[in-house]
């Protein structure tokens, strides 16, 4: 498991790289445009949770309620 969150991981952080700040709903349909393993949600939690914890991603939160949304992108 361990390396399939650290593969998913590094095309986060390559598609952060080429593509600037995106939202979680955005990162999950390019990570798993071909895939259809489940869970998908999870396993990019997982994997955003690793670069949060290296230190590599920053966290933009806006809105509320419904309009809520949480963008990613890499720490300069």
């Amino acid at each position: 498991m361990d390396t399939l969150i650290g593969s998913l991981a590094g095309k986060v952080w390559n598609h952060l790289n080429d593509n600037g700040a995106t939202g979680f709903k955005q990162i999950k349909k390019v990570i798993f445009e071909n895939e259809s393993a489940g869970m998908e949600s999870e396993k990019l939690g997982m994997a955003l949770g690793w670069l949060l914890k290296e230190g590599k991603l920053s966290v933009i939160e806006s809105g509320t309620g419904k309009g809520y949304r949480v963008t990613f992108e890499l720490k300069k």
